[in-house]
């Protein structure tokens, strides 16, 4: 054993010095103390020769005797729990090793034997505690530092284990494996900062370490982190440009902040090396539509028209170039190709809800949205077009069910919030639709068309005016030329009887849009109440221009003409 092997190699003369810990033993002279320090050592290691032969009972025979002559040795202490440990007393080793703690609380043997002792009783944080405790007095104990590796793993303590391993790099310098190793650790934590360092520490041993820059481009990305992920990406590119997968990330980040020229750029040698790759023309033909270049977008998917293989991306780029162009059959075509291709897909059926609309054709429109909830009957947005379709139409009663509809799919979803509110209004379901303006306002207290939309609906039924004026004072802050908010604080200030007010607001109204018959009606009962009725008269008659079967207006021309 180790001990017998370093005790035999020193004299009967410093064995005495260092057994004899206490020069106080008053009874005895120095020459009788010498001599039991003697005697001591003899039994000490006859003991030890019989532990070498694994004869632990009878080694602890010998321990015992050498401590009836010296009870001072932290050394015997811990040969006589040593071989406790050996017979299975671990608690029995633990009374004799907190002994030896007493005379010498920073021996490392001593905390060694007792870290094993809690081990094999199962308490795994005691040993762990006096592990760490054992680290600090020699941070090099190569064997401490495996057993509370050890534990760490044995109880999926995967940041004690990473604890463990930023100390090795201290102590011996950065090792990418190592370094990698923690970084994992902490990501399967989700402690993405601490994975980031780990993985910046292994750039430092190799800058153009390309998987390790993708992997912070995509934690980074995970994270919101945009920009940080936009310089990964550019640098795993630098280093490596064919990058398919950095590309495509990449390309996600620059969409998201409408980079579209950056995007066109990382794109532009995928095309010149390989023309036919239709992924990179639709994405650099949606860099070039949004960059308002509608002839060179529309040039890159032509050929893509063609392969039957195209994704339906490039169908739904195309087809809204031709709307935006009112090339209606031309984009018709084409979202009808999604949803031949998947009759499922929601964009298909947005945007040929959206064509038909742009045409005027509310009606077809609403059957495409009809036939498009059947086919997605869990799409909230499908579900409120196909309520707005019906509002469009004065439709009320049949829009209910779909707004509705589209709240219980998507209680946030603002189509209906706005929209649901006006149909109760027209339907005089007063309770309903201002219970619906309340609970929409308390989700979206700062939404400028809900403040204005309800305040106006009060003010035409001439109820809660005063709190009405505040709603349109707040929508009107939020969007100062809004032409609609406009005409609405200006006609509260006309219900409260505030004309001056009401004249300059409406006015400001027709000054940003001149062609609306009820905000020219407004200002024209306005110049009545300021007694000006030949103001009056012109506006009610701008009005009946525009909608000449207004009765209520022709009552008015005819009255004051």
């Amino acid at each position: 054993m180790k001990r017998l092997l370093s005790l035999l190699g020193i004299t009967i003369f410093s064995i005495l010095i260092l057994c004899c810990s206490s020069g106080k033993r008053v009874l005895l002279t120095e020459s009788q103390d010498k001599l039991l320090i003697v005697k001591a050592h003899d039994y000490y290691l006859k003991g030890l020769f019989l532990q070498q032969e694994e004869r632990y009972n009878e080694a602890l025979v010998q321990y015992y005797q050498a401590l009836l002559y010296d009870s001072t040795s932290s050394s015997i202490y811990n040969s006589v729990a040593e071989n406790h440990m050996k017979l299975g007393h671990f608690d029995t080793a633990l009374y004799y090793l907190n002994k030896s703690t007493k005379i010498k609380p920073d021996d490392e043997e001593t905390l060694q034997l007792t870290a094993e002792c809690f081990i094999n009783l199962n308490q795994d944080d005691k040993a762990i505690a006096i592990l760490k405790e054992l680290l600090e007095i020699n941070p090099f104990n190569e064997e401490a530092r495996n057993f509370i590796l050890y534990l760490y793993q044995k109880n999926n303590n995967d940041i004690g284990k990473a604890e463990q391993y930023e100390e090795l790099i201290s102590l011996y310098g950065r090792d990418p494996a190592m370094l990698e190793t923690m970084a994992k650790i902490y990501l399967k934590h989700d402690n993405f900062e601490r994975a980031l360092h780990f993985y910046s520490e292994v750039l430092k041993v190799d800058s153009t370490n390309v998987r390790i820059l993708y992997l912070m481009g995509i934690i980074n990305e995970q994270n919101l982190k945009y920009d940080k992920a936009i310089k990964n990406f550019q640098e795993v590119l630098k280093y490596d440009p064919d990058n398919t997968d950095a590309i495509e990330h990449l390309a996600m980040l620059y969409r998201r902040k409408q980079k579209w020229n950056d995007i066109i750029i990382i794109y532009q040698p995928i095309f010149n090396k390989d023309s036919t790759d239709i992924g990179a023309r639709v994405v650099m033909a949606e860099a070039y539509y949004y960059l308002k270049k509608l002839g060179r977008a529309k040039q890159l998917l032509l050929p893509a028209m063609e392969n039957k293989n195209s994704p339906w991306g490039a169908y739904d780029l195309m087809g809204r170039i031709e709307l935006e162009s009112k090339n209606y059959l031309q984009a018709l075509t084409n979202f009808n190709k999604i949803i031949e291709k998947d009759s499922t897909n929601r964009f298909g059926w947005l945007f040929l809800g959206f064509t038909y609309t742009d045409m005027g054709e509310i009606s077809q429109a609403e059957k495409n949205y009809k036939q498009a909830v059947i086919k997605l009957p869990k799409d909230a947005s499908l579900w409120s077009y196909y309520g707005l379709t019906m509002y469009s139409q004065k439709k009320y009663k049949e829009a209910v069910h779909p707004l509705k509809k589209a709240l219980e799919l998507e209680p946030l979803s603002m189509n209906a919030l706005t929209t649901l509110p006006i149909i109760y209004e027209n339907l005089k379901m007063y309770n309903q639709c201002d219970s619906l303006y309340e609970i929409a306002i308390k989700r979206f207290p700062d939404n400028d068309l809900l403040l204005n939309n309800y305040s106006y609906s009060l003010s035409e039924r001439n109820i809660r005016v005063d709190e009405a004026l505040e709603m349109a004072k707040k929508a009107v802050k939020g969007q100062p030329q809004n032409a609609a908010f406009l005409d609405t604080i200006g006609w509260i200030y006309f219900k409260l009887g505030q004309y001056e007010d009401a004249e300059l607001y409406i006015k400001k109204s027709i000054e940003i849009q001149s062609n609306s018959p009820v905000v020219l009606e407004h200002l024209g009962d306005v110049y009545l109440k300021l007694k000006n009725i030949k103001q009056a008269l012109n506006y009610w008659i701008d009005a009946l221009n525009i909608t000449p079967e207004n009765n209520s207006l022709i009552e008015k021309v005819e009255k004051y003409r």
